[in-house]
This record gives structure tokens, sequence and C-alpha cells, in this order.
């Protein structure tokens, strides 16, 4: 698998372990996106990033609070890749897209019957229950997390 070199990212200063990787396809099915679902050492928090991707674009390797996802997919009508650059403002634009893939990945979200390019919530489904038992077909050193926290934070 070749991977891009091209990788945006910034030093956290928060201990992550990741407990779950999965594969799963881009939006636009042109690559293949590894991403990572961890848990903060001290607090217990989790967060999600991407870690490979195959295609030649540029996105940001950051971990991004569950906390921060959950505002942004709970209640939304519609999600598409826009949506969640305010996650990373002011980096790379395929960050979002490919944050949206790993999401549907995971069951939290799903393309809408009537326009494919956007998505919705999956109803009923919230992190908790998706980092417990998540969708992806081929789920690798997944571990039954603890309860997710419920803080809120909204991007402006």
């Amino acid at each position: 698998m070749s991977l891009s070199n091209e990788v945006e990212s910034r030093k956290t200063d928060v201990a992550i372990n990741s407990f779950y990787v999965n594969e799963c396809a881009s939006i636009s099915g042109r690559s293949m996106l590894t991403y990572e679902v961890g848990k903060g050492a001290s607090q217990g928090d989790f967060y999600l990033r991407i870690v490979r991707n195959t295609g030649g674009g540029v996105w940001c390797k950051d971990w991004i609070p569950f906390e921060e996802i959950e505002a942004i997919v709970l209640g939304a009508k519609e999600l598409k890749a826009q949506t969640f650059q305010c996650l990373h403002p002011g980096r790379s634009i395929n960050t979002g897209g490919f944050v949206l893939a790993a999401l549907g990945d995971l069951g939290l979200v799903r393309p809408m019957e009537a326009n494919t390019r956007l998505h919705e919530h999956v109803p009923m489904s919230t992190l908790e229950l998706v980092v417990q038992n998540p969708k992806g077909p081929e789920a690798r050193n997944r571990k039954a997390p603890d309860q997710l926290s419920k803080k809120s934070k909204e991007c402006s």
C-alpha cells in the first residue's frame, strides 16, 4: 500500500492510546483510509484520527475529541465533508471528508436516500455505542471502552 508523505500534523499534549484500527474507502472511493479510535490516558476521553491514505491527497493526522464530533453529528439534518472542517480549521480540506468516511464505517452516519452526497446521523446510534460495537467489516484490536464523556463543544 503506497502512502502519501504529505501529512499535516501538530503536537498534542494529551497522551492517547489507540485501541481500534480499521480501514475504509474514502467518500469518493478513490483511496483507502486507515483510521484509529483512541482513549486519553489520563481522563479517558475518546478520540479519532486518520492515519493513512492510499491516495495522493494531504490530510491532518491530529486526534479529534469525540465530544467535538458528537456535537456536530447529533441533531444535524444533513452532513457533508465540509461540515467537519471546523474540527481542524485552516488545515487540509480533505480531512473533513476522511472523517466523514470513518464515521460512516463506524456506523454513526450513513448516506441519505434522496441524495447520497449528503449524510445523516443513524437514528439511535451514539459514539459510545459505535465504539463498543463498530460495524466496520475488518475490526482489529477492538476492546470494550468505558463510557464516553458527555461534554459538548460546538464548531463556530
